[in-house]
């Protein structure tokens, strides 16, 4: 029996689960917990929603967005847990003890290559466009109807985390899943207009800075952009205005890696990472402790924002230099 089975029958046994997601969560992680939970809801399963971080702005067109809360607020949480779009369990923000005692199952579905299967039950599929359409799969295992909400969350959850269908990470599989879920009612006009078209002046003040501040690197394949904390702070942005600023510097002509260097403490420095055709920057932030997809990916450093960005630009400048061969994991350029 493999974990997707077991992972059923596990959820269909029990009685309450929580559903938790990354900190600093995107639309993938927020839109499979609210899918899964309405779903499980269906067939009478008691939830509870844990995130770490206040959810965005941005999602809270999202149905039922207010019942994801903090652990603090939590009273008494399941003996399964299932973590969706998590690649380790500290992305939860929270130590194991917190959540997890001596009779806990962890149920860990995901869909980064980076995933450590941290879990007791894992489904890991690096293929899968986002966490959302594994939730898909799950539901329609469970055989819980899709309703309009659900079909909405979990189209959120593919649309972001494929830019809109852009990116490679979109298969038939997706728009095949994505045509089913219009066909059940998805409303791709609220996201859109939720989403899409209501970018707050925060984030707009974000991209003037970061397209007034580029550097260029190698024949101008490698792009970047540092921003300190009182660059945010001026702007009055979050983590989640920052979201989606690095597909511009990814889509200029010539541009094959870009990066994203974002103070958050004084030693404290969030990196992300795009890639267009072949450089591997899972690779890339798997070197510093991080990771995701080929072609998106991200890590945290210690210490001051200019060391991290002179550090990371020159290992990247002479890795390409170089060919891009093992020390970066750069896929085969001529293919």
């Amino acid at each position: 029996m493999t974990d997707i089975l077991k992972i059923k029958e596990v959820i269909k046994n029990s009685q309450k689960v929580t559903i938790i997601s990354h900190y600093s969560p995107d639309g993938d992680a927020l839109a499979s917990q609210l899918a899964l939970a309405r779903g499980l809801e269906q067939i009478e399963i008691e939830i509870s929603l844990i995130n770490k971080d206040p959810i965005p702005d941005a999602y809270q067109f999202l149905k039922n967005w207010e019942c994801i809360k903090p652990l603090e607020e939590i009273p008494d949480f399941a003996s399964v847990i299932i973590c969706v779009d998590c690649a380790t369990w500290e992305r939860t923000g929270y130590l194991k003890e917190q959540l997890i005692g001596e009779k806990t199952i962890v149920i860990n579905i995901d869909h980064h290559i980076s995933n450590t299967n941290f879990g007791h039950l894992n489904w890991v599929d690096p293929n899968a466009a986002a966490t959302a359409e594994l939730i898909y799969d799950l539901l329609g295992l469970l055989q819980v109807k899709i309703d309009k909400i659900i079909a909405t969350s979990i189209y959120t959850g593919i649309s972001t985390d494929t830019g809109s269908f852009l990116y490679e990470n979109t298969t038939a599989t997706t728009h095949i899943v994505v045509a089913d879920l219009i066909n059940r009612g998805a409303d791709i006009n609220l996201v859109r207009n939720s989403y899409y078209e209501n970018i707050n002046i925060s984030k707009i003040n974000l991209l003037k800075y970061g397209l007034n501040n580029l550097s260029f690197s190698v024949d101008n394949q490698v792009c970047w952009v540092a921003f300190t904390r009182d660059v945010f702070n001026n702007a009055n942005a979050t983590d989640a205005d920052g979201e989606g600023l690095i597909n511009h510097l990814k889509s200029i002509s010539g541009v094959e890696v870009a990066i994203i260097f974002r103070e958050t403490t004084s030693d404290t420095i969030k990196l992300s990472f795009r890639s267009k055709k072949w450089a591997d920057v899972n690779q890339l932030a798997s070197k510093y402790g991080g990771g995701g997809h080929p072609r998106a990916a991200g890590c945290t450093i210690t210490g001051n924002l200019d060391s991290v960005v002179d550090g990371v630009i020159n290992w990247v400048v002479q890795s390409i230099a170089q060919g891009g061969t093992s020390k970066f994991g750069w896929d085969n350029k001529c293919t």
